[in-house]
């Protein structure tokens, strides 16, 4: 007897017992509310554990909703009444007899109307709308079941191919890959589909003769096996698109011809029941969970409520450091009063003895007494306060953490789908792709993979059209007709490294400087002088192409651009690598979660901002006088490496220009990285280190490319969160040497003055910051009723104001304004996402200077309109 032959039966046996301990509870007539249904309940979940084990889908089915129903009727949410036992007891009744089928060969009965039965108990107010069946539903779960199964099982047997270069499989991969094929036969059997039943099925001959040793695993059988993998494949994306699916013919064909070859007939698909497959593996079964279904909405909202959970935990910190003060303000008064008492004890007990005297006395000693008393309850109260912090704060991690686990899935469940992409791009180019996957089953953040989904598809689609040559250039080369695409997943730590490499012709650099200089990118001086990796990065600029024909697919520029903004947006890096071989090799590197991310903390001109560490290579500092100045440009000398120097306020354009923080004549300095590229960048102070889920900008200001998103900060201000692959490439030299800032500096001209007027947090604080790292001052209301008194009391030379506003809106407030003769004059911008004509025509006759659209609005549109009205 087999493994799982065992199981069956070991289930089998304990069903029957299940089945008759649930009848005793409800023969005995239990009451709800009663113990006596956690019984009950746990007989029904071991049901349900059993069932799903030995593949028995209806039954588990029916098990899980016994379970829940158990549990209604313990918790008083559902009568205990005629209707629950008569359901009960047919349930009970349907599984039996589902039993002796599956135990007799025979196909089980249909669970479905138990199941429904059931339903109209737990759910008696959808009773009344008239409904079908549950059939079609209960089979699109199937499918949907059977959808993501496939993609595993298939996934995992080119796994175990894709190790066996020698032809020759072990044992025990050989027991796992028909274990797989017997469960995708099984699988498609249950779901409907015979042409992939008869694909599974052949399949499993396929590798139970070469497990016998009457076929041999070389190259052409290899073919055969993986013509029917992507059949199966290609067969169920049509499926999951709601396109008709081809029948394999040519997989089937081939699979008929290999098995007929071996002079064996080919046995027809045997009609099983849904018991234990045949196992032939000497693994143990894997451990079996429960799973809900969650929406992927549900899961961020969770994420970022743990989030601020962590943050106010943080925040708990100041409430700490403040109870400490007024413990010590406390003690120091009780200390103060013990020396004026024992300095003036004599005199105190001379003045008890007079009269008018004594009340002072008493109240004397009533303070000291509540001053020790306030001592030991501050002290108390401290006590209690770190150790709830230290709870919430834990608790919050605990949180975080198992939310982000929740969030990661393997990258076949995004990425299975590039197989059958690179196959139809190969057929459309008429070109012969030999496409390698390694590293599926690699666990990412869900929204990490979703969002590298398009530019990793823009890489391999990129690569097969212009990357690999046509079959009679690469015979001219002297390269294989059929050429290589690999795509490789590595997990390293907490960063996702995604790897596309081609055995084409490679880039054409030469051709590259040609199309940066007719873009004006380079001048033809600056082309011949930049090194190949400063050349290759220019692939990555928007509309970039070195394509002589533009089609939907040419060009190895098409598409990049994109793979540069997504990756830049999760706080990542792309590169093109070094080959010695021909080909190219574009690497991605993202974080592998974006639940939280590890920054640092840097102040610049009194202003905090979070920097990603994924980005900061060395954290150092040196002295001034160490600064080099090479044909007027700042650098210093790291690890033999000449990097250039830069300030963060210069980067950002705020306060000083080159100016640099000195501190005892050191300067503080972060050694920025993306690719190959470095840049070091001196702040003012790292002020600390922390994880924090960076938010996401609003739509109106998301296009600042140097600004990856913002937290909030424990005082419940925000940070903004800079992008170090943004700053890197927005720096442009500076030809003067860097000075320390000097004690007294020079008037200068007084800035203008701007009221930002938005009741979104998140877009005022965005706009003060872009605004006052433009050299302007900015004053802050969250609507036009604060708005009108800022302008009262605040000198004020312009006013940018959303329109769609609580209390009074933007319009409103332009009115306001505009009868009064002090404030008529202002130049007002509207910024709005309102987007019809007639609103923009209602602002503008109103007497807005301007009328921005949050959809097509950019921070330069805005700075060049405030220029224009100043």
């Amino acid at each position: 007897m087999d493994i799982n032959a065992k199981v069956f039966a070991a289930f089998q046996a304990e069903n029957k017992e299940q089945l008759e301990a649930i009848r005793s509870i409800m023969s005995k007539e239990p009451k709800g509310g009663d113990g006596v249904f956690n019984e009950a309940l746990r007989l029904a979940h071991t049901m349900k554990a059993g069932a799903r084990v030995c593949g028995l889908n209806g039954i588990q089915e029916l098990a899980h909703r016994l379970e829940t129903l158990f549990a209604q009727v313990r918790d008083l949410a559902v009568p205990l009444d005629g209707k629950v036992t008569a359901v009960v007891t047919n349930s009970l009744d349907v599984i039996e007899d589902g039993m002796a089928a599956a135990s007799a060969g025979r196909p089980l009965a249909d669970m479905v109307p138990a199941v429904t039965a059931i339903d109209r108990v737990l759910h008696p107010e959808a009773a009344t709308a008239p409904k079908k069946p549950s059939r079609e539903s209960t089979r699109n779960r199937v499918l949907a079941a059977f959808q993501s199964e496939q993609q595993e099982h298939l996934a995992a047997i080119r796994r175990i191919l894709a190790k066996t270069d020698d032809g020759v499989p072990s044992e025990v991969d050989l027991n796992e890959i028909l274990r797989l094929a017997h469960t995708l036969k099984g699988g498609a059997r249950i779901s409907g589909l015979p042409s992939i039943e008869t694909l599974s099925h052949q399949l499993e001959s396929v590798f139970a003769r070469i497990k016998g040793g009457t076929v041999q695993l070389d190259p052409a059988v290899m073919g055969v096996v993986n013509l029917a993998l992507n059949a199966i494949e290609d067969w169920m994306a049509s499926l999951a698109a709601n396109e008709a699916p081809a029948e394999p013919k040519r997989a089937l064909e081939a699979l008929e011809r290999l098995l007929a070859a071996d002079g064996g007939a080919v046995p027809a698909p045997v009609q099983q029941t849904e018991a234990a497959p045949e196992a032939t593996t000497s693994h143990a079964p894997a451990a079996q969970f429960d799973t809900v279904r969650l929406s992927a909405g549900h899961l961020d909202g969770l994420l970022r409520s743990s989030g601020q959970l962590v943050t106010e935990s943080l925040r708990q910190d100041q409430v700490s450091r403040a109870l400490a003060s007024l413990s010590s303000e406390i003690d120091e008064i009780d200390r103060e009063w013990e020396s004026v008492r024992e300095v003036s004890a004599a005199h105190l007990h001379r003045l008890s003895a007079t009269p008018e005297f004594t009340r002072v006395l008493h109240y004397l000693e009533f303070v000291e007494r509540q001053a020790r008393l306030l001592s030991r309850q501050a002290r108390q109260v401290r006590a209690l306060q770190q150790r709830s912090s230290r709870a919430v704060r834990v608790l919050g991690e605990e949180l975080q953490e198992n939310v982000r686990k929740a969030r990661m899935m393997p990258a076949e469940s995004v990425f299975g789908v590039f197989r059958k992409m690179v196959r139809d791009v190969a057929r459309d180019e008429n070109k012969k792709i030999d496409f390698r996957v390694t590293g599926l089953e690699v666990q990412a953040d869900r929204m990490v993979l979703q969002a590298l989904k398009d530019p990793v598809m823009h890489m391999l689609r990129n690569a097969i059209s212009h990357g690999i040559e046509a079959a009679g250039e690469r015979q001219r080369s002297g390269k294989s007709e059929i050429s290589c695409v690999r795509m490789q997943i590595v997990a390293v730590g907490n960063r996702l490294t995604i790897l596309v490499d081609d055995d084409g012709r490679g880039l054409d650099l030469s051709r590259v400087a040609e199309v940066a200089v007719r873009k004006g990118l380079l001048t033809h001086a600056d082309a011949s002088t930049r090194s190949s990796e400063e050349l290759t990065a220019l692939i990555f600029q928007p509309g970039f192409s070195t394509a002589k024909a533009i089609t939907d697919l040419s060009g190895r520029g098409m598409g990049l651009s994109v793979v540069y903004e997504a990756v830049s947006r999760l706080q990542g890096d792309v590169r093109v690598a070094q080959k010695t071989e021909p080909g190219t090799c574009v690497i991605v590197s993202v974080p592998l979660s974006i639940s939280t991310h590890r920054l640092l903390m840097v102040l610049s001109q009194s202003q905090t901002f979070a920097v990603p560490s994924s980005g900061i290579q060395r954290l150092i500092q040196i002295r001034l006088s160490d600064v080099e100045t090479v044909e007027g440009k700042p650098l210093i000398v790291w690890e033999k490496q000449s990097i250039p120097l830069v300030s963060l306020a210069q980067l950002l354009g705020i306060g000083g220009g080159s100016d640099f923080a000195v501190e005892g004549n050191l300067l503080s300095l972060m050694i920025l990285k993306s690719g190959t590229r470095r840049l070091a960048v001196a702040v003012d102070a790292f002020v600390a280190e922390r994880e924090a889920i960076i938010k996401n900008l609003d739509n109106a200001l998301s296009g600042i490319s140097i600004f990856g998103g913002g937290i909030v900060l424990e005082d419940g201000s925000a940070a903004l969160v800079l992008n170090t692959g943004e700053l890197i490439e927005s720096f442009k030299p500076v030809y003067a040497p860097p000075t320390a800032k000097a004690g007294e500096t020079k008037l200068e001209s007084k800035a203008s003055t701007v009221l930002v007027v938005d009741d979104s947090f998140t877009a005022r604080t965005l706009e003060k910051s872009i605004l006052e790292v433009h050299g302007y001052n900015v004053v802050v209301a969250i609507d036009g009723a604060e708005a009108l008194s800022k302008l009262r009391s605040e000198e004020v030379d312009l006013v940018i104001s959303d329109v769609q506003m609580p209390r009074m809106d933007g319009l409103a407030l332009l009115q306001e304004m505009k009868k009064d003769e002090r404030f008529a004059r202002l130049p007002v911008i509207l910024v709005t996402s309102m987007n019809s004509a007639e609103d923009q025509e209602r602002g503008l006759s109103l007497g807005a200077d301007a009328y921005l659209v949050k959809q097509r609005f950019d921070h330069q549109t805005l700075l060049e309109t405030i220029r224009q009205l100043l």
